[in-house]
């Protein structure tokens, strides 16, 4: 810079102001191309994604309690694949538990608990994998609702048990801290013991049960609920946009990160429209079943039952006949006459006199579909 200025006062001034905007020009450019000019604007805005409560409602027929294992939700979706449990409240044969899920598009399953007796659930018959959206915006937040219908122990098959064993262990794995910790351990337990209160469960399978505790880690990190940030990636590629020449300077780096908020922008009005998922509600009413059958009808009749023998020449009577020969002999060898007459001896009984028509049916409960609802919105047909 010394020799600046003295070249500067040995020149003429329009000189020296001219070489000094060169010096000033060359500066600017190397600042550009390092970045240092960069403004704000270049840099995207850290958007924090918005999340929704889920709420996940799980109800039982019959014999899901405290000492069954926990109902297993399986969330996948929008960068996410995690498990959720849902126990049983105090009254059993029904739960609720919420997850907070961020905006996006997401398909809800269900793993069956395991009874004390060895029984399970059949969930795929009442409450199917469902899909919903999840949308900050949305008036109602989206809810999960999955009726399960109990299998008796003697109708649960070993593979059915398998199945269950092999997912929960995968749930475990892929849990979040519902299935973590000591909430994890105390499931692995319920599920060794449950198992092998099955009648039909094999011994591979009870010791798969067994050895679940040493197949997973349930002291593991919990997974990930919630998409990972991707605005590092978007960070350098706005760099690099600035750092390219343009005749436009700064301008142009200001256009460039102003576009790359557009896709968040424009992302919203391209969500898909909400789909409704219809599932049966059910209820229950007393029903007449009939059962027609066929009752005799009973009168009194006289009927005869047997004769009795009477003796002219003593008056003598008897029903055995037996005897009304003895009688005659005797009276032969008085040498007086043996005739008798015979008179029918009657009795009054009950006898069917014809039939007629009733019903024995009974009172019984069945289930019915009382109406139709979306299970992510509520709404009813």
């Amino acid at each position: 810079m010394n020799g600046l200025s003295q070249w500067a006062r040995s020149h003429k001034p329009q000189a020296a102001a001219i070489a000094a905007a060169i010096v000033v020009a060359i500066v600017v450019a190397i600042a550009v191309a390092s970045g240092a000019f960069a403004t704000s604007e270049q840099q995207p805005e850290q958007q924090e994604s918005r999340t929704v409560d889920v709420a996940l409602s799980v109800t039982a027929d019959h014999g899901w309690d405290e000492n069954s294992t926990p109902a297993i939700a399986h969330i996948e979706g929008n960068d996410v694949d995690f498990y959720h449990a849902v126990t049983p409240d105090a009254e059993g044969n029904k739960g609720t538990s919420t997850v907070e899920l961020a905006e996006g598009d997401y398909t809800v399953s269900f793993v069956s608990p395991v009874n004390s007796d060895g029984s399970a659930f059949d969930i795929y018959d009442t409450g199917a994998p469902v899909d919903i959206t999840v949308d900050a915006d949305a008036k109602t937040a989206p809810a999960v609702n999955c009726p399960m219908a109990q299998i008796p122990a003697d109708k649960v098959t070993d593979d059915m048990l398998a199945d269950i064993v092999n997912k929960t262990k995968d749930a475990i794995k892929k849990g979040d801290e519902t299935l973590k910790g000591d909430a994890g351990t105390g499931i692995l337990d319920k599920l060794d013991g449950n198992v092998a209160k099955n009648p039909n469960a094999s011994d591979k399978t009870k010791q798969e049960a067994t050895d679940a505790d040493k197949d997973v880690d349930v002291n593991d990190k919990p997974a990930q609920t919630t998409p990972s940030t991707k605005n590092d990636n978007n960070a350098k590629t706005d760099g690099n946009a600035g750092s390219q020449p343009s005749s436009n300077g700064s301008s142009n780096s200001g256009n460039s990160g102003s576009s790359s908020s557009k896709p968040s922008q424009s992302s919203q009005p391209s969500k898909p429209a909400h789909t409704h998922t219809w599932v049966n509600h059910t209820a229950t009413r007393n029903v007449w079943v009939s059962n027609w059958v066929d009752v005799p009808d009973y009168g009194t009749q006289q009927v005869v039952v047997g004769n009795k023998y009477i003796f002219s020449y003593d008056g003598y009577a008897t029903t055995d006949i037996n005897d009304a020969k003895a009688h005659a002999r005797a009276l032969i060898m008085q040498g007086v006459p043996e005739n008798y007459r015979t008179e029918a001896v009657y009795e009054t009984q009950t006898v069917q006199t014809g039939s007629h028509k009733e019903d024995h049916g009974t009172w019984q409960t069945e289930s019915y579909v009382d109406y139709v609802y979306c299970s992510s919105c509520g709404a009813r047909q």
